[in-house]
């Protein structure tokens, strides 16, 4: 029987996609967030990267199965299937809030997904969905600028805080002002729904390393700014000792700006 048939009449949730994660065959990494608005925040989330043979001898139909058996929309799956060869690494995450939001990501080199139905630009294509609702794309586009983090500072401030609040904008010129080398690289993403007003950058740091731990007064400022004064702690017990990985600011589909902090990636099963 196919794993997709084997939770049908149940709900599936969060443990279902640790279920499938713990099965993985080969190395990965996984990697933990917290996603930030004014008054609120989501803090069991997770992201899991590897490459399409890890999920064993029939990737591809291991992808569909891990979709439809966790209530993706079917026409949504298939989407994420087109142009199968051309993927080079897979993400499957989970916001594990009641009901769960699920997550399943494709990546392709940059102007080589040999698809039609993105622009040429684009490197991850991303579905979500809560089961029984409906499946949301995003797509994740390259930017040529900027390619460092003194040039991410000039582009925050001239371009990107025309889209994102003024706290997470103030949030992460901070951060970018911290970094031990701001001329190492760093690459942004514009990221995009298809069918929301939702849009956001995603700024990634690691490939400077920058520990969570060298920007807790910067984190501590944007947690009061947003009303949430114990999610400083807690995301800095959470990423203790781990490097800053990404950071994503915007505004959600209802038009409110938000944070999330990716942050403890751990590799497993790497030699």
């Amino acid at each position: 029987m196919a794993e997709g048939a084997s939770l049908l009449g149940q709900r599936p949730t969060a443990a279902d996609m640790r279920r499938f994660v713990e099965a993985l065959q080969g190395p990965h990494i996984t990697e933990r967030s917290t996603k930030l608005w004014p008054g609120r925040q989501s803090a069991d989330r997770f992201l899991v990267t590897c490459q399409p043979e890890v999920l064993g001898p029939d990737p591809r139909r291991r992808f569909r199965d891990i979709a439809l058996a966790l209530a993706c929309d079917p026409a949504a799956t298939e989407r994420l299937l087109a142009s199968w060869d051309r993927v080079i690494t897979v993400h499957l995450g989970c916001d594990g809030i009641d009901p769960p939001l699920f997550k399943l990501y494709v990546e392709y080199e940059l102007g080589r997904s040999g698809r039609s139905d993105i622009p040429d630009d684009t490197i991850f294509l991303s579905a979500k969905w809560r089961p029984g609702r409906e499946t949301n794309f995003s797509r994740y586009r390259h930017l040529a600028y900027p390619t460092n983090g003194v040039e991410a500072r000039t582009a925050l401030r001239k371009s990107f805080a025309r889209d994102v609040g003024e706290v997470s904008a103030a949030f992460t010129d901070r951060v970018l002002s911290e970094l031990i080398m701001p001329q190492g690289r760093v690459d942004v993403m514009l990221v995009e729904d298809e069918d929301t007003p939702r849009r956001s950058f995603d700024i990634n740091l690691y490939r400077i390393d920058t520990p969570l731990a060298r920007h807790r007064r910067a984190l501590e400022e944007l947690c009061a700014a947003f009303g949430l004064p114990t999610a400083a702690p807690e995301i800095l017990v959470d990423g203790e000792g781990t490097m800053l990985g990404h950071i994503a600011i915007g505004r959600d589909a209802a038009g409110t700006e938000f944070v999330t902090l990716y942050y403890a990636a751990t590799k497993h099963g790497h030699r």
